[in-house]
């Protein structure tokens, strides 16, 4: 039997999704998609952290009494205990990005957008429940509360085509509706980010960069490129007339956006304007991220050798050689947060750095006087 705490996670969930869908079935548009993608998130996070107590009897970060956040209880449920996959993350970061978005700002949602956000999460949900509980939706809430459509969309390409249309109508010249085209821009960005792994919610210059693409490029495609990846999978189960879907990344598609353009070439991506944007963790600010002194922030980019990968470190070079700038990306950074929570021996790490760094300066002492 799962213990109490497990237990209220659940119940707290099971509660907040269900005031989810009942805001998202009600006839009134008042609040409607703010309060759904809010009271959803919460129902996640608990669910996550009900998973991750059952497992570990704790749900703060290493050395500290801060639960861990959204953002966090999916990358365990994800990379350690293994109970959501690639597509589901894709989905549960587009949601905590639309909280986020939400709660500190405005968004617009079309009612496709909505559905396909909502319902993917909730089969989600069933599953995580199912594997932790042995209970199905079914057994906590009436199947006839879940979230319905009267013609569920059936491609993620069609509702989010559907979507950028409306979008460019609305920075048409002339129409002077601009701010309501953000609002309805957040969500599609906020899948398309989840996609590329971007845990940060963008910023303002990358919000004004994709409003420009929308005038410009023409097609969606291009403007939100992870989105190509991904692919709707399942459909309505007779047994209950669920309507029951997936977002799974294609991996014929999934890897589109993954390539830095060349200089030479268009980026794919509006975000790719500046490469080190992605990589704009410095070294030296990692340990302070983790929590640990400077020195033990660079002990860890070692132990985890962080430097070799490029999705996580990249440099920049003057015209002499010499290094201009090193960054780390979010990637980086949730690795070595993950590295810590699961145990990383932080002061072994510090003494192989320190014997790393010791080994290095004899190396370039020799070298200096030969």
């Amino acid at each position: 039997m799962p213990a109490r705490k497990t237990r209220q996670y659940v119940t707290a969930a099971v509660e907040s999704l269900t005031i989810a869908i009942e805001l998202f079935n009600r006839p009134s548009p008042a609040g409607r998609e703010h309060a759904t993608v809010m009271m959803a998130a919460h129902a996640f996070e608990m669910l996550l952290k009900a998973a991750i107590y059952e497992e570990r009897r704790k749900v703060q970060f290493s050395g500290s009494d801060r639960s861990f956040d959204f953002g966090k209880c999916v990358s365990v449920a994800e990379t350690s205990l293994g109970i959501i996959d690639a597509g589901d993350r894709v989905v549960l970061l587009a949601l905590k990005e639309d909280r986020d978005a939400a709660t500190h700002d405005v968004i617009a949602m079309s009612d496709d957008v909505l559905w396909l956000h909502l319902r993917s999460a909730v089969t989600i949900f069933r599953k995580v429940l199912l594997g932790l509980t042995g209970q199905d939706l079914t057994d906590v809430m009436p199947g006839r509360v879940l979230p319905v459509s009267a013609s569920p969309p059936t491609d993620v390409g069609l509702v989010v085509g559907k979507e950028f249309e409306q979008i460019a109508d609305l920075l048409r010249p002339g129409r002077r509706r601009s701010a309501e085209a953000r609002a309805r821009l957040l969500p599609l960005m906020a899948l398309d980010r989840a996609v590329r792994s971007e845990a940060e919610p963008p910023t303002e210059a990358e919000i004004n960069r994709a409003l420009r693409a929308v005038k410009e490029k023409g097609k969606w495609e291009t403007v939100f490129p992870g989105v190509v990846g991904l692919r709707l999978v399942g459909g309505p189960r007779p047994s209950d007339q669920v309507q029951e879907i997936s977002l799974k990344i294609d991996p014929k598609h999934g890897d589109l956006a993954a390539r830095p353009a060349h200089d030479d070439e268009d980026a794919i991506a509006y975000r790719e304007v500046d490469t080190f944007d992605r990589y704009s963790l410095k070294l030296s600010k990692l340990g302070e991220k983790l929590g640990l002194t400077r020195h033990q922030g660079l002990a860890v980019i070692h132990a985890l050798d962080l430097r070799s990968d490029p999705k996580c470190y990249r440099e920049k070079r003057t015209a002499n050689g010499h290094v201009q700038f090193q960054g780390l990306s979010n990637i980086a950074l949730e690795r070595a947060k993950n590295a810590v929570v699961d145990g990383l021996n932080v002061d072994q790490a510090v003494a192989d750095y320190n014997t790393h760094v010791a080994s290095r300066s004899k190396t370039a002492q020799r070298s200096g006087r030969g």
